[in-house]
């Protein structure tokens, strides 16, 4: 495996940010306790911006990034010059939480913890990385995995007559796209009666109330379908329509469509847990050459048609396929 770097905090750019904001205005301000600003503006806001891009210059050399590097034997944390290195066993899980204000979706805090030389565990805040990102560096982290639990052998046996996954790809996709295409069409009917309204309602002066309910009703309807329905059921058919329509599993091979992958070929193989009903069920397989297979199987819903409905027997599959090889397996949480 080459060496992997992942950038996990962001406190320079938003130091610096912080810092350039708050040199303007507080140069503003002192300014305007020695002079008058509209007799000096030109002058007063050329300081200004000077002053909040020298603080914000300080703080980008000041402040530290936060890096991890994967190497085949550990991990170094990187702050600065200051460098440590750790072995995988050092790696102590990670969390993953959503956020809410009054039932409102807010972000996501990702966190990596590791256990250093005195025994405590060091929490380190990982929002700056992606999804995807996240879950890739949890998967190296995750070496020393594989449990002991496993009757090996047991488990070797359950892949002797191999495993067929026959998934109808072309109806959910097609499920997808109808479901799409409804929400579509619902959208633009609530957005035309809202332009329609829009023009009756100041075009002939006929500003009832009830008028004027229509047109927000309509106009808000329009947004949230917009929003929260047409804009995700779009990326996710883009998502699914490379959806394969075979996966076979045996003690020696994972076939995926038409790509077939030996273990000693896979670093890492990430799937999001059967029972998750907020993500998308994303599998990604990474090569130890760093090439990076994706792979979407829909969402589950109420009716089973948007998604492989053995999608949970897939899932127990490839784990227990992944611990007798040892490769990487891991849940994507978020």
């Amino acid at each position: 495996m080459n060496d992997k770097r992942f950038r996990v905090s962001s406190n320079k750019r938003t130091t610096a940010a912080l810092a350039l904001l708050g040199g303007f205005i507080g140069a503003l301000f002192i300014e305007n306790l020695v002079t008058d600003l509209d007799e000096n503006l030109i002058l007063c806001l050329t300081i200004a911006i000077v002053a909040g891009i020298v603080l914000a210059i300080l703080c980008g050399i000041i402040v530290k990034e936060y890096y991890l590097r994967i190497y085949e034997d550990g991990f170094e944390l990187v702050k600065g010059n200051n460098i440590t290195k750790y072995p995988f066993s050092a790696f102590e899980g990670s969390n993953v939480t959503r956020n809410y204000m009054n039932g409102i979706y807010t972000g996501t805090t990702r966190e990596i913890k590791i256990k250093d030389i005195s025994g405590k565990t060091l929490k380190i805040n990982a929002n700056n990385l992606s999804k995807g990102a996240f879950a890739e560096l949890v998967t190296y982290l995750n070496q020393t995995r594989y449990t002991e639990s496993h009757d090996m052998e047991e488990a070797a046996g359950y892949f002797k007559e191999g495993y067929d996954f026959r998934i109808p790809n072309d109806s959910i996709i097609k499920a997808n796209k109808n479901r799409l295409f409804v929400q579509c069409v619902a959208t633009i009917v609530l957005l035309l009666v809202f332009i329609g309204m829009m023009i009756y309602y100041f075009g002939a002066h006929a500003d009832s109330p009830l008028n004027l309910t229509i047109i927000i009703f309509s106009g808000g309807g329009a947004g949230m379908l917009l929003f929260m329905y047409v804009v995700p059921s779009l990326l996710l058919y883009n998502k699914v329509k490379n959806l394969p329509n075979y996966i076979y599993v045996d003690e020696y091979s994972l076939k995926i469509g038409n790509k077939t992958l030996s273990p000693e070929n896979v670093q890492s193989i990430l799937m999001v847990p059967a029972s998750y009903e907020i993500l998308t069920r994303d599998m990604i397989v990474i090569t130890k050459n760093n090439e990076k297979y994706v792979f979407n199987f829909g969402k589950k819903d109420s009716k089973g048609e948007l998604t492989y409905s053995e999608y949970d027997k897939l899932c127990g599959t490839v784990e227990i396929w992944c611990i007798i090889n040892k490769v990487n397996y891991v849940k994507i949480l978020g």
